[in-house]
């Protein structure tokens, strides 16, 4: 996160550039941003090809700032769109010629001890978030990647390494502050504008801006343990079998992964399996030697703090470059259909050297236990997901067209639920601002659908939300 703007220099900045401002904008507290502004203008994004040149940069510094550049964007007619942790690859956080709210200053993270609730501000990262609330040793469901922003993740539902102890981050959702087109400032819980908590519980950015996050917070093991093995291509089939054998006894204090990647120093082909459980290093060792004795190539384990788990992806969520991401559902786990995908996964990296795909094998009886009318997030089933990131590939048709190859080909052996998802909504990245139809949102929402549809006409029917699988307000 970038932190080297101080309060101080934030305030030299504002002063100087305000005499430049709108009048509608005098009163915004924070940063504006033109193009013409040099280093105060930030458009860059985690995916080169999701950067777009907007016509003003907001950095807000409250509410009542977000309000403002609503109000203003709506005024001069300006498409808009939020900025967290800006790792939407399909452009959702830019507005080519527009206003972008970038909430990059706004991330502070307050705790009720007494309640165990941890206050989290709009642009806080995961790592941000973890760090800060490993100071009072609680934690809350964040991303699987430590630079993401919480609330993007929250609201798009919210899967990571703690999702089976935890759930899902947007069942632990328990209040918030949304901006809502109006420009209103409105405070939701369970006992006012309960509607619209349901709704942000999975139904992304489509109804405002949101300031603060309110989320349930846990008392996990300080310490967690780390395991990471690097396989040779040929153990692809005895390891697959092990995972089935694994997955019978499965426990939701246990998350793995297991990535196709090239190595880093000699670009050779690997199969890693990483992950954590909340267990001593010596229960750790034991409890997942079935995988150390497969042979890896490399093997390293240890011990580390429950927060560190938010940077233990980083290898892939801070590479730079263009990028194109899917998702994928699956239910069954077989070495053909894994061969398959290695394959097409191989080919993919001599034109993109850096892309992976990565099978995230969480236990979701706590996901799938929840009924899918309790929240916006619908995709509540026990079926696991996987990412699919093609990186540094210059020709963004054809990433897109092996991105869904790759989709098709995860699921293939699956049911035919998992193989029509469009996968986990926060890979899936439906194509930003096309609302030429709702089809994306439709299959998005499921059935939760209609009810997500009135709560869009009572809190933005004119669709200034639009960025992410946008939602058609229902019909007078």
């Amino acid at each position: 996160m970038d932190r080297k703007i101080t309060p101080e220099s934030t305030s030299a900045i504002v002063q100087t550039l305000k005499g430049k401002r709108p009048l509608l904008l005098q009163r915004f507290k924070g940063i504006v941003a033109t193009p013409s502004d040099g280093d105060t203008y930030k458009v860059e994004r985690w995916a080169t090809n999701a950067i777009q040149q907007a016509a003003y940069v907001v950095f807000p510094t409250d509410a009542e700032d977000i309000s403002i550049a609503i109000l203003f964007a709506r005024q001069e007619r300006l498409p808009l769109a939020i900025s967290g942790g800006r790792h939407n690859a399909a452009g959702s956080s830019s507005s080519k010629g527009g206003l972008v709210i970038d909430m990059r200053y706004m991330y502070s993270v307050r705790v009720d001890m007494e309640r165990k609730i941890g206050y989290i501000q709009g642009g806080t990262t995961s790592r941000h978030a973890l760090s800060e609330l490993n100071r009072y040793r609680l934690a809350t469901t964040v991303g699987l990647c430590g630079a993401v922003g919480v609330i993007g993740v929250a609201t798009g539902g919210g899967i990571g390494f703690s999702t089976g102890q935890y759930g899902l981050a947007c069942d632990n959702i328990v209040s918030a502050t949304v901006v809502v087109a109006s420009g209103e400032i409105i405070q939701v819980d369970e006992s006012t504008n309960s509607d619209l908590l349901w709704g942000i519980k999975g139904g992304g950015s489509n109804f405002g801006v949101i300031a603060e996050l309110g989320m349930r917070l846990h008392e996990p093991r300080t310490d967690v343990y780390y395991l990471e093995c690097l396989y040779l291509p040929e153990k692809l089939p005895v390891l697959v079998a092990e995972l089935n054998a694994w997955f019978e006894g499965q426990t939701p204090q246990e998350s793995l992964t297991l990535a196709f990647v090239r190595g880093p120093h000699d670009g050779n082909p690997y199969i890693m399996l990483s992950g954590v459980a909340s267990l001593s290093l010596e229960a750790g060792e034991s409890h997942w030697d079935r995988f150390q004795k497969l042979g890896p190539a490399v093997t390293k384990s240890k011990q580390i703090t429950y927060h560190a788990m938010s940077s233990l992806h980083d290898f892939a969520c801070e590479l730079p470059g263009a990028k194109v991401m899917a998702g994928a559902h699956f239910n069954s786990f077989t070495y053909e259909t894994v061969q398959k995908t290695y394959d097409i996964w191989l080919r993919a990296t001599l034109i993109g050297p850096s892309s992976l795909v990565m099978y995230e094998l969480w236990e979701y009886t706590n996901v799938s236990k929840v009924p899918i009318e309790a929240t916006a997030f619908s995709q509540r089933t026990t079926d696991k997901i996987a990412l699919i990131a093609i990186m540094g590939m210059a020709d963004i048709p054809g990433a897109t067209k092996v991105c869904e190859e790759l989709r098709i080909s995860i699921s293939s052996s699956s049911t035919d639920s998992a193989k029509e998802s469009i996968g986990y909504l926060n890979y899936a990245q439906g194509p930003a601002a096309d609302n030429a139809t709702d089809a994306h949102a439709r299959k998005a929402f499921g059935a939760n659908y209609p009810r997500l549809q009135a709560l869009k006409r009572k809190y933005d029917p004119e669709m200034v939300f639009n960025k992410w699988f946008c939602i058609k307000p229902a019909n007078a």
